[in-house]
């Protein structure tokens, strides 16, 4: 059985757990996935890329403010589901507005910026003009996929006295999405995988003299994945796919039951970025394998650098095939996913259906390894109890914390007879205050009862 997961530091933040959160665009990864995962003592990120697109849009200008308008919602909103966590987000150097994008992630305080589909050669720069005096500035993470591009950041961002506050890793052989590589032939060769560069990239910064923080990105599943990142000398992981199927994920459940229950080939295909990336053979691919021209709407013109804007006839345009699968029209799109897609099943068999569920799946210890019920089952010999004051909810609301806590990942095999009184302590609780220990959002449910507590007081 593993032992405790080290935790990860980035910067001056700091993590329980060494995981980040797999920022995936087009409003895959909102502020309610990145807030649980943040709570659970990972890192939460957003994914900032395509947050403006919606059926009605029909013009650059007016994505581009939709865009930043949703990105400083899903950033307030995540800092409201976790206010001391770790919140960030995932910018892709290739869009138009990526500077506009890093404007309002600096602006709304994002504890750090995850950036690829490019190098984020300009992001220091970008940071410096628009910090805050008095604010923390970001953590900044270059995701790359070889030692080259690592050296290739630290010497531009040294003109700017920055240093990485760590490199993602991000492997072509299995990630899902965009693969961050431009040639095809360069997919599985052992050069780009995770065993090559990793301990690579160690020796390389050990050299300079680097003190910098290396996550693993790409086909990370379970916790022997994790354990043997770290053992090549890994600080962390990025997870996305494992994600992907949660409660939290903003996705239809036509996206998610096409996930969870797909049996048709994970494969490569070309996107209008530039690089390939990593897909569900759906028939939207077998359209575009047989060279059909699939108009799917105006261009908005998300891309610096797009095939589809410079000749319609020779490609498609990404962002409205990533958003039509998101919101349930599953076959005339893209859906990208990573390797491991075919584990998403087996969660779903084995109860895992929330972030809070797979966070606690990948850290748990000798300690925890007895089985503990997927949902706090309800007893209903208990009474419900008179609600109480907001002092009551505020000073309950830690008490439950405390409780859940303690449940998760110390008490059942220390002892059990006191695991029992206190699940049925926790359940008293929670139906006191109108909540169901069945629901697996009655912990989110209860923070905006404690909210709405906290402001009654002020105004009395």
């Amino acid at each position: 059985m593993s032992e405790k997961l080290p935790t990860l530091k980035i910067g001056r933040l700091e993590a329980e757990v060494p995981i980040i959160l797999g920022g995936m665009s087009t409003a895959l990864t909102t502020a309610e996935l990145a807030g649980a995962v943040a709570n659970s003592g990972g890192f939460g990120t957003i994914g900032g890329v395509g947050l403006g697109l919606s059926e009605g849009t029909r013009n650059r200008n007016e994505y581009f403010k939709a865009c930043q308008t949703g990105l400083k919602q899903e950033i307030d909103d995540a800092r409201e589901i976790s206010p001391d966590g770790n919140v960030g987000v995932n910018l892709m150097v290739a869009t138009t507005d990526y500077q506009e994008l890093v404007k309002v992630s600096v602006e709304n305080g994002v504890n750090y910026i995850a950036s690829g589909a490019g190098l984020p050669l300009s992001l220091p720069e970008y940071v410096e003009k628009y910090k805050v005096p008095g604010q923390p500035t970001p953590e900044l993470i270059p995701i790359i996929s070889s030692v080259r591009a690592a050296e290739l950041v630290l010497k531009r961002w040294e003109k700017d006295n920055v240093i990485p506050s760590a490199f993602i890793v991000e492997t072509p052989n299995t990630a899902g999405g965009h693969l961050g590589i431009t040639k095809v032939e360069d997919i599985g060769k052992y050069e780009f995988s995770l065993e090559s560069v990793i301990p690579q990239l160690v020796q390389t910064l050990e050299k300079s003299g680097y003190d910098i923080p290396i996550i693993a990105a790409g086909g990370i599943w379970d916790r022997s994945d994790i354990d043997k990142m770290i053992k090549l000398g890994a600080s962390g992981v990025q997870m996305a796919t494992r994600f992907l199927a949660t409660n939290e994920c903003n996705a239809s459940q036509g996206f998610i039951d096409r996930h969870v229950n797909n049996t048709d080939p994970i494969v490569v295909i070309k996107s209008p970025v530039g690089m390939p990336g990593r897909a569900i053979e759906n028939d939207f691919v077998l359209r575009l394998n047989d060279k059909e021209v699939i108009d799917l709407g105006s261009c908005v013109n998300c891309l610096r650098v797009c095939e589809h804007a410079m000749n319609p006839l020779a490609s498609y345009c990404i962002i409205r095939a990533l958003y039509n699968v998101r919101v349930g029209d599953i076959e005339n799109g893209v859906l990208f996913t990573g390797s491991n897609n075919d584990q998403l099943k087996t969660d779903r068999e084995n109860g895992l259906f929330t972030a809070r569920q797979i966070m606690h799946e990948l850290t748990k210890t000798e300690k925890t390894n007895q089985q503990i019920p997927k949902q706090l089952p309800l007893n209903n010999s208990i009474e419900k109890p008179e609600r109480g004051s907001p002092l009551d909810i505020i000073k309950d609301y830690g008490e439950i914390k405390f409780l859940i806590e303690w449940m998760l990942h110390d008490g059942i095999s220390d002892n059990p007879s006191l695991w029992m009184k206190n699940r049925h302590r926790l359940n008293t609780l929670l139906i006191k205050h109108g909540l169901s220990p069945d629901d697996p959002d009655c912990y989110k449910s209860l923070k905006l009862i404690v909210k709405k507590a906290y402001d009654d007081l002020e105004q009395k």
